[in-house]
């Protein structure tokens, strides 16, 4: 397939079991995309105003994504290059797909946003005082970004710890 008239935005997501395909294009009339979430999500096709393809990063799922395993890198990889034909723009459903760009830089064609951290050089560079980080779990995004300069300016909260997210790795 080859990008369409009207924008479409793609969408790469992380692998969950209620997932029904690992690939699909929808409309913006379309309530339901490869998953059962309501309108709002990201996941949702209703959610957007333009059309919608979606791919699962196969091999990207809770554990393996927060732990930035290869499998992960890969199946973000993958289901980026799948999207950027029919895309005008890749984003994904989980922070923690800035584990791609280990493979993605400078290989993708069709601009791509897999995080809020892709902000993060920016954000670096705009101020010399302390950037905040929001995320699900602390201890890994400190271990995705070890090696990034100005770590030392980040203050990472995560909100793993609280009851109704553990269903986040274990679904």
């Amino acid at each position: 397939m080859t990008k369409g008239s009207g924008p479409t935005l793609g969408v790469a997501l992380m692998e969950y079991n209620n997932l029904t395909a690992d690939y699909g294009r929808f409309s913006r009339a379309d309530r339901v995309g490869l998953g059962s979430d309501c309108i709002g999500s990201i996941e949702c096709p209703a959610s957007w105003p333009f059309d919608t393809v979606y791919a699962v990063a196969r091999g990207g799922g809770p554990r393996e994504t927060l732990a930035g395993a290869d499998s992960a890198v890969q199946g973000v990889t993958r289901a980026v290059h799948r999207l950027e034909s029919e895309a005008d723009l890749v984003i994904a459903n989980c922070g923690f797909f800035w584990c791609g760009w280990k493979l993605l830089r400078g290989s993708n064609e069709t601009p791509a946003l897999l995080s809020g951290l892709d902000f993060l050089d920016l954000a670096l560079s705009a101020t010399s005082g302390l950037i905040g980080v929001l995320t699900f779990s602390k201890p890994c995004v400190e271990a995705l970004l070890h090696d990034q300069n100005g770590i030392e300016r980040l203050r990472i909260v995560g909100f793993s710890d609280l009851p109704s997210w553990k269903v986040i790795e274990d679904p």
